[in-house]
């Protein structure tokens, strides 16, 4: 007895051989068909794909893509852009030393200065995130001072105008925010701060040092100069009350507890010298952190890679 229903192809091998014979066909004719070639012979598409998971904070992606790239186009000329780009992808990431290992290996193999330079703008704002002003410095004044595209001058010396802040040399910080010249956000943002930032001279700050002082003389005092009252109050008793108990003991014979009681409120008393000195710098940073806060940071990685900003990185291939 035969029953019916429709065969599958795996009980077929016929069938099963007709299906895999048709699928090969189908992807031999796309393989040569004009579209397939087209994004096989340019590249132009995949990298502007990079580009696109970048803006969407798709770094790992990127660099995939970006590997893939390499090993479909090995000769092109475009490599030196595209482990730029790699770099940019670490940074972006908050992967500064490997960023680093990539912008090296720019520097030192490019021969276009401009792909260069980036590399040099790029190592430096590693180092500026990473908060080491000093070398980022470095590397800003290479870019500033050499023959940058005006673009990336630019951009140089509006980072330069940051470090200052972040040192919180607010003069020299709007001398080198007023020197971005140019047209664009980052010019425009450079001109407004500016003309502000050189109010960071007016800041409330407190002297450390006669912070000290004060609490030397009189503890808590110290603390009452900062604006810290409570921790003034807190200190002025905790001394008072050793320096009391330790001349009752005195005055009762008691030299071995009022030695002991001495000694516990030198270590009180210099405690509070410390703190009062510590609390000024507390609050001078707070204050000096407030007041960068309230700029807002216009330089971006992306408009230097991608063609719809200042700078645009263009692709070329050779075969």
């Amino acid at each position: 007895m035969i029953s019916g229903g429709t065969s599958l192809p795996g009980s077929n091998p016929m069938a099963a051989n007709g299906l895999i014979k048709g699928v090969v066909c189908a992807l031999l004719i796309f393989l040569y068909s004009p579209a397939y070639s087209q994004i096989a012979k340019d590249g132009n598409g995949q990298l502007s794909f990079v580009l696109h998971l970048m803006n969407q904070g798709e770094y790992d992606l990127a660099l995939l893509e970006l590997e893939r790239f390499a090993f479909l186009f090995p000769q092109s000329g475009s490599l030196d852009r595209v482990n730029l780009i790699k770099g940019a992808c670490h940074l972006e990431a908050g992967r500064y030393e490997k960023a680093r290992e990539q912008f090296d290996e720019v520097i030192a193999k490019s021969k276009d200065s401009g792909i260069a330079n980036r590399a040099m703008l790029f190592m430096a704002e590693s180092f500026f995130r990473q908060g080491r002003i000093k070398d980022s410095e470095y590397y800003f004044n290479i870019v500033a001072e050499g023959r940058s595209e005006p673009a990336l001058r630019q951009a140089a010396l509006y980072r330069l105008g940051w470090t200052r802040m972040k040192a919180n040399d607010w003069k020299e910080a709007s001398r080198l925010l007023l020197s971005v010249e140019g047209e664009g956000e980052l010019a425009q943002s450079a001109g407004e701060i500016s003309l502000l930032v050189i109010k960071g001279n007016e800041l409330s700050l407190k002297d450390p040092s006669t912070a000290g002082l004060l609490a030397g003389v009189i503890p808590g005092l110290g603390h009452a100069y900062v604006g810290r009252y409570r921790d003034a109050a807190a200190a002025f008793t905790v001394n008072a009350l050793f320096i009391w108990a330790a001349l009752e003991a005195f005055y009762n014979e008691n030299y071995v507890l009022a030695g002991m009681l001495g000694f516990l409120e030198a270590g009180w008393y210099a405690g509070n010298i410390y703190s009062a000195v510590n609390s000024a710098q507390k609050h001078n940073r707070r204050l000096q952190e407030e007041f960068r806060g309230s700029f807002t940071d216009r330089l971006r990685i992306m408009p230097l890679l991608s063609g719809g900003g200042d700078i645009g990185v263009s692709f070329s291939f050779r075969y």
